[in-house]
C-alpha cells in the first residue's frame, strides 16, 4: 500500500501542484499525511540551513504512516529540502519545482536510489537545467513555466500544463505498485 507524504512549499499549506499529488494519492486510496508549517519569514534568504526545519516535519509525517506502508514523498519548492531525508531512506519522490539552485537539494535528489520525478518550469528562478540533468532522474520540463508552472497566455494554457503534470504524477504512482 502506498502512503503519501505531501509537503507544501514556503506558504506552509497546499497549493495547486501539491494538491494534484494529494488528489492522485486519494484516487489510489493511499494513506495521506499532509505536512503543514509556518516557515520563518525569509528563511531562504537567511544564513541558515532550512533542511533541519523541513526534516523534522517530514520525519513526523513518516512516523504517522501505517506499518508496512510504502512511503512516497510529494514535495513542492521549499519542501524539496526533504531530499536528503528521502535519500537516506531511499524513498520514491516527486519534486514539484525543486530548488535546483540549492546544492543540498540537488545532492539529496542525486543520491536517492529510489524512483524520482522532477517537475520544473524553464522560467522558474529556482530552475537549473544542468543540475536537473546531473541528477540522472526523470524530469518533466514545462517550457516557460514559472515557479507555479503557470505559462504565458490564457488560463487554458495553465490548465493544460496541470493536466500534463497530473498525468505524470499518476503514472509515477502507478509504477510504484
Amino acid at each position: 500500500m502506498i502512503a503519501g507524504i505531501v509537503v507544501p512549499g514556503g506558504t506552509g499549506h497546499l497549493t495547486t501542484l501539491p494538491d494534484l499529488g494529494w488528489e492522485a494519492l486519494r484516487d489510489r486510496e493511499a494513506h495521506i499525511e499532509t505536512v503543514t508549517w509556518s516557515p520563518p519569514r525569509g528563511i531562504l534568504d537567511l544564513d541558515v540551513d532550512p533542511e533541519p526545519f523541513v526534516r523534522v516535519h517530514v520525519e513526523l509525517a513518516l512516523r504517522r504512516l501505517p506499518a508496512g506502508a510504502q512511503p512516497v514523498v510529494i514535495a513542492k519548492s521549499f519542501g524539496t529540502y526533504a531530499a536528503a531525508l528521502a535519500a537516506e531512506h531511499s524513498l520514491p519522490a516527486i519534486w514539484l519545482t525543486p530548488l535546483l539552485t540549492r546544492p543540498a537539494v540537488v545532492d539529496g535528489i542525486t543520491r536517492n536510489t529510489a524512483p524520482q520525478l522532477l517537475v520544473c518550469g524553464t522560467a522558474d528562478e529556482w530552475w537549473d537545467a544542468d543540475a536537473a540533468r546531473a541528477t540522472g532522474k526523470r524530469v518533466l520540463t514545462v517550457e516557460n513555466g514559472e515557479h507555479s508552472l503557470r505559462v504565458p497566455g490564457p488560463l487554458r494554457n495553465y490548465t493544460e500544463v496541470l493536466g500534463v503534470v497530473g498525468t505524470a504524477i499518476e503514472e509515477f504512482l502507478d509504477a510504484l505498485d
